[in-house]
């Protein structure tokens, strides 16, 4: 997936202006608010709740920015990256005004901030928990464990100087430990000190699976034309806070093309937002197989897909061999017919092929 250049978390955006620095002390936050984030074009839209001066930290494809709304909106040029750019807001708080006449609110208290940490155990939790990566060994082996990583949170809500403390059993999961801590994102707050955590991450070998019968039993056994929605296994989910992203694995033998609605977010909320894999020009290759080049179809090889659904709610699917043509234009129909659809539409009305679900 192509990303866009990485900017600091910390760095308020052009839009802000000088008048805006002067007005907004954000070094001081006295509320909370929602807001919203599109990109529209060029450019990128930021509408808070609250009339008075907000810094919004949000992530567009994975990557941190921060903008100034003030009177409740910001705007910031865009040069888009990808097609359709995945934008997750993480918080929206409200600044001390130094402007004449503005609306004064009063800081919460401190002791208020700290019952608030005392209701959460003391411990920040984070907005974005990256599942690890699974060794291929110690999959192989199906060897399950574990690894204390010690972090420090940064007042901007990332990680830095992640390091390993403990792990069971011994040079095994360590990197794909701190790959996965490093990429966790927890609330922003500028005037909280880095803070130092330890967080477990667990390991956890799936069950093992049925051997496999010969191909040529498989063959006689399975039919040869139809979804094939068995074979879709989910690897993870990642919880982004307003959306849930679920990892996609193929369990079968034989590549596949994967068809999928879910419950939107964001502007789509309440609707139906489907995808497929035929447009992304890839095939869900079987697992632990390995990406491969395209094939005769000219679609590459991918190890897995990701689905992303809103909280609390539910996602479809139809899985088709890339050779079944009757498969495939059944799922086609289906994924035209519910696009865009209320998230009241039963999707199963309006498939001809037998579709999947999972929450």
């Amino acid at each position: 997936m192509n990303r866009i250049s990485i900017l600091p978390a910390a760095l308020l955006l052009a839009s802000s202006g000088a008048l805006a620095q002067f007005r907004c002390d954000c070094t001081s936050i006295v509320d909370t608010c929602s807001a919203e984030v599109v990109i529209r074009g060029a450019s990128i839209e930021v509408t808070a709740d609250r009339p008075q001066c907000a810094r919004v930290d949000y992530f567009v494809d994975g990557q941190p920015f921060v903008s100034l709304a003030v009177d409740g909106r910001a705007s910031e040029s865009w040069i888009a990256r990808t097609a359709e750019p995945r934008v997750i807001v993480q918080s929206c708080q409200v600044c001390r005004e130094n402007a004449p006449g503005a609306t004064t609110l009063v800081p919460r208290a401190a002791d208020a901030a700290a019952a608030d940490d005392a209701d959460r155990g003391g411990r920040l939790e984070p907005l974005i928990e990256v599942a690890p990566a699974y060794p291929s060994g110690a999959l192989a082996r199906r060897v399950s464990g574990h690894v204390d990583v010690e972090l420090t949170v940064t007042p901007d809500g990332g990680v830095a100087n992640a390091r390993v403390i403990a792990a069971e059993p011994t040079g095994l999961f360590e990197q794909a430990a701190l790959a996965a801590a490093s990429r966790y994102r927890f609330p922003s707050d500028p005037q909280r000190e880095p803070q130092t955590l330890t967080r477990r991450i667990e390991f956890r070998a799936p069950a093992a699976a049925p051997a496999p019968a010969p191909r040529a039993a498989n063959a006689a056994a399975v039919p040869a034309t139809g979804p094939r929605n068995q074979c879709v296994r989910e690897e993870a989910a990642y919880n982004f806070g307003d959306t849930i992203e679920v990892g996609l694995l193929n369990a079968c033998d034989e590549p596949l093309l994967v068809y999928s609605c879910a419950e939107g977010t964001g502007r789509h909320a309440s609707r139906w937002s489907c995808t497929d894999s035929e447009r992304q020009a890839a095939l869900l290759a079987p697992a632990g197989g390995g990406g491969a080049p395209a094939g005769e179809g000219g679609y590459a090889r991918v190890e897995r897909l990701f689905v992303t659904r809103a909280p609390n709610s539910q996602y479809w699917w139809v899985a088709c061999r890339e050779t079944d043509d009757a498969c495939r234009a059944g799922a086609q129909q289906w994924v035209r017919s519910v696009d865009g659809q209320p998230a009241a539409v039963d999707p199963r009305d309006r498939a001809s092929v037998s579709v999947a679900r999972s929450y």
